[in-house]
């Protein structure tokens, strides 16, 4: 591929043009396979070792990140080249193909992983932890206070039962205000690196998914209970695989099995979530610290700034009123109560903005919709364009759901509302208390003419 051409279209010239290297890890690889024209330039050192065989490497805080893959910095955090996996995935991407041609390297070796783990989490012996409640603290990490302590955290009990996939879109996202399926997200178990993430996900910042990890197990199958196994064990949570928010899960708590009841319950936190799409958590860390520093009618234009974003559409107060460092629990409770009422978000069908040619225009990225799928679309007549999402009608699958009430998550033992056959519960006493205070007024309307 001719580079020095592409970044010209691009309007990239002297030293824009970043510089493309030709080194490659020393040796030959143990395993992954590479074809005629590729030496393996710009891959990770990793990736020449046998996977059958890795044993991860922890970074300076002894917590092993994104498989072990990466180095890392010193704030614990891995470390990439995103310019030298641009340049060669464009110089190879014509020659592999991950759908049943001859595999990248990389996926090579990353298939290999994830069975090794697969394997283990099948022999796994919980011990009945998936039965237990648990107390856990999230916290964004670089983003501290004057003192070293977290700015931006919240407390939740749950049930450490609870899918991850469920967790991050009905407990974790409207607990902290990150939009619900805008972006893509993965968590890490860093007791061995290994990564879980949503399936067939097709947000936009998916092409970034090698820069966190390359691949992963899909969350939809595997518990909170699979990423920890005592009090004091951390995991950890990416959001938004462009921006990248790093954020960090403390078990702080584990109760017994007779004082576990499965609610979630949000117990406390601080700080305001940041503005999605606001360029991850090194940028906003200076964000803040300008903020800090700044005048009234500075800090009045940065709250502005935060507040134009779209998991603030909603805040419908003047900017004055806007305390960053505040936490308006009721609010979070509002959007916890949401969530866990509506069906599990469709991540074939992500959350996405469109400036179509005109209002009729078809999006290329719409695929075969499954029965009960839609979609939804507002519009945004001040962007020219719209917001796109395709949403479910139906009841998730009683493995990968939660209590509509409560948040308990019962698998098989779920049932589900007669009316709108949408919505699961984990006792009828939940579902008559549900029905008085939210879903009278969500249910179907032929069921409630009867």
């Amino acid at each position: 591929m001719d580079f020095a051409n592409l970044f010209s279209t691009l309007s990239l010239t002297g030293e824009d043009i970043p510089p493309r290297s030709t080194t490659r890890p020393a040796g030959k690889p143990k395993f992954v396979k590479f074809l005629p024209g590729d030496n393996g330039e710009g891959m990770p050192e990793t990736f020449f070792e046998d996977p059958r065989t890795f044993k991860p490497k922890p970074g300076p805080h002894g917590q092993i990140q994104t498989w072990g893959i990466f180095p890392y910095h010193k704030d614990n955090i891995w470390d990439f080249d995103g310019i030298q996996m641009m340049y060669r995935t464009m110089a190879h991407q014509f020659s592999y193909d991950n759908r049943g041609g001859e595999p990248w390297p990389e996926k090579q070796f990353m298939d290999v992983l994830k069975h090794r783990k697969r394997e283990q989490l099948s022999k796994l012996d919980l011990a009945d932890l998936d039965k237990k409640d648990i107390v856990i603290k999230i916290h964004l990490k670089l983003l501290q206070d004057a003192n070293g302590d977290p700015r931006i955290w919240r407390r939740v009990r749950l049930s450490a039962g609870m899918k991850i996939g469920v967790f991050q879109d009905k407990v974790l996202s409207p607990v902290l205000n990150w939009v619900r399926n805008l972006h893509c997200y993965t968590f890490t178990d860093f007791r061995d690196g290994a990564v879980f993430g949503p399936e067939d996900a097709n947000a936009t910042d998916v092409m970034h998914i090698n820069q966190v990890g390359y691949d992963y197990l899909p969350d939809d199958k595997y518990m909170l209970a699979h990423l920890f196994s005592k009090v004091g064990d951390t995991f950890g949570h990416l959001y938004d695989y462009g921006d990248k928010w790093y954020h960090e899960i403390e078990i702080e708590k584990i109760f017994p099995l007779e004082e576990s009841y499965g609610r979630v319950q949000i117990l406390d936190g601080k700080g305001m979530c940041p503005g999605e799409n606001m360029r991850g958590s090194y940028r906003y860390q200076d964000f803040l610290k300008a903020y800090d520093t700044d005048s009234y009618t500075e800090q009045v234009k940065k709250r502005r700034e935060i507040l134009d974003c779209l998991n603030y559409k909603g805040f419908g107060k003047p900017p004055s009123l806007f305390d960053i460092d505040a936490f308006d629990i009721d609010r979070a409770n509002e959007r916890l109560i949401a969530a866990l009422s509506s069906p599990n978000s469709v991540r074939a069908g992500m959350k996405a903005f469109t400036m179509p040619i005109n209002h009729s225009a078809q999006d290329s990225r719409i695929g075969k919709l499954k029965k009960g799928q839609s979609i939804q679309r507002e519009w945004d007549y001040e962007s020219h364009g719209y917001w796109q999402e395709t949403t479910s009608s139906t009841k998730d699958k009683r493995s990968q759901s939660a209590c509509a009430a409560c948040g308990k998550p019962g698998g098989q033992d779920l049932k589900t509302c007669s009316g709108c056959r949408a919505i699961l519960y984990c006792s009828a006493e939940h579902q008559k208390i549900h029905w008085k205070d939210v879903h009278k007024k969500q249910c179907s309307r032929k069921f409630l003419k009867k």
